[in-house]
């Protein structure tokens, strides 16, 4: 997930055995999205282009989701791309895949879900107005991320229900047989229950805003501002600093063919096989969000730009205005 947050924000993180906690987010509001960007052509055409935020890849179907509700579809590992009908105009932030469903959440309490590749959407049922900004899919089971509540799905998607307040991450991934959630000052969070108790892990930072987060190589791994990169063995209980070449912001991590790659402002990490050393491979493009599908690691960013690559190192402009 990839929210782009360039500015201080502080919060505070609370957590209680009833499973409420918070860490920070106050993050991902619109109004500090920049608008749609409309540009005339040589040929004096305008058109208007949007930013895409996530990406997600699912029965061989790569998913783009951004700005005014945009969805890119490809099934044929991001070579050309088509254009999904999500059904509504608000900014989507998140989209995770599992058991042959698509779901994408966003802006204003934004749930919605594809059971066809991500060609037509339905909304879910949730009556929240809080920005969604994370979801991720693990054992049959959804699970949203928003500035203050986590949100649930065991229906694919169809119904959501809450089952945590003050909750204030950012990302989750699933690995190991649990959810792992990070957010601000370095908050990590554990479900090892399908969300329904969440403990406290050791992040190693009370500074730093950990955006994105994954599972791989029996290893989780989180990336956030000021190039901050993380990796824990023990199933996110306790996390170790990696040393980062950046200092930019990290926005997204990624794990296949047995490398981490984390993409964030004009920069692209990639780490060796164990995650212990990462080395900076790209330093002019800027991306939102990365995921990894079929051999192939695709990338997101502004203007519909969308990238592929194998190794993180060679990137190939597949889409974009």
């Amino acid at each position: 997930m990839k929210n782009k947050l360039l500015f201080p924000i502080i919060f505070a993180f609370i957590f209680s055995a009833c499973s409420d906690f918070s860490g920070n987010e106050d993050a991902v509001e619109a109004s500090l999205k920049p608008a749609p960007v409309t540009r005339t052509t040589t040929t004096t055409t305008t058109r208007t282009y949007y930013d895409l935020n996530a990406i997600t890849y699912g029965n061989n179907t790569f998913v783009a989701v951004g700005e005014n509700g945009t969805v890119f579809t490809s099934s044929n590992n991001g070579s050309s791309w088509d254009n999904g009908t999500s059904g509504t105009t608000r900014e989507i932030y998140e989209i995770a895949f599992g058991d042959d469903t698509f779901v994408a959440v966003g802006d204003r309490g934004t749930h919605i879900y594809s059971g066809d590749n991500g060609n037509s959407w339905l909304d879910g049922t949730w009556s929240g107005t809080d920005h969604i900004t994370g979801v991720a899919f693990g054992n049959n089971t959804f699970i949203g991320a928003s500035s203050t509540y986590l949100t649930k799905s065991i229906d694919n998607g169809s119904n959501w229900n809450s089952i945590g307040s003050g909750v204030r991450v950012y990302d989750l991934t699933f690995g190991n047989s649990k959810f792992v959630a990070s957010g601000a000052v370095g908050a990590i969070q554990i479900s090892p229950n399908n969300g329904g108790s969440w403990t406290t892990g050791n992040s190693g930072t009370s500074t730093n805003t950990l955006y994105g987060i994954t599972f791989g190589n029996n290893q989780f791994f989180s990336v956030g501002n000021s190039g901050k990169i993380i990796i824990s063995g023990d199933n996110g209980s306790t996390f170790s600093n990696v040393s980062s070449p950046v200092t930019k912001n990290l926005y997204s991590v990624a794990f296949g063919n047995n490398i981490f790659v984390g993409v964030g402002y004009k920069t692209v990490v990639v780490s060796n096989n164990d995650g212990s050393t990462v080395i900076e491979k790209e330093n002019t493009l800027t991306f939102n969000d990365v995921t990894f599908g079929n051999g192939v690691f695709a990338a997101v960013g502004d203007d519909e730009n969308i990238y592929t690559s194998t190794d993180g190192d060679t990137w190939t402009k597949v889409y974009g205005k």
